[in-house]
């Protein structure tokens, strides 16, 4: 094997070794009756690694699934990184948003705020 095409190749191994993988993960948003429901596939992602947050009507999803390694062993671990923002509609209650993680997929649910109801005033006639 050519030295330079060898050294090459242990050298861009080495220079990944640990290294992030931005996560292209895949969602999808679902608008029903009362809410909106994001479904977002994180294989390999524990809850305590996931982070949501609001804010000015912006939704930020980021999980992370770093860990420290044992400095004596060297193991080759894929660490990834999943970020992705979404704008919320003024319709969403933020107060009311949950979530939840099962079998890698993170469901959060928006609810809509309940429509105002025309209130009925009844006065009596004296």
């Amino acid at each position: 094997m050519n030295m330079i095409l060898r050294n090459h190749f242990f050298d861009s191994f080495f220079n990944n070794f640990g290294a992030y993988e931005r996560s292209t993960s895949h969602y999808e948003v679902v608008e029903n009756e009362g809410c909106f429901d994001i479904h977002i596939e994180l294989p390999g992602i524990r809850k305590e690694h996931i982070s949501l947050k609001v804010h000015e009507n912006h939704l930020n999803v980021k999980a992370d699934n770093t860990v420290d390694s044992d400095s004596n062993v060297t193991h080759r671990r894929l660490n990834k990184r999943y970020e992705n923002t979404f704008k919320l509609p003024s319709i969403v209650d933020i107060s009311k948003i949950s979530s939840k993680l099962e079998n890698g997929i993170l469901s959060v649910n928006l609810p809509k705020l309940e429509e105002e109801k025309p209130k009925v005033i009844e006065i009596q006639v004296k």
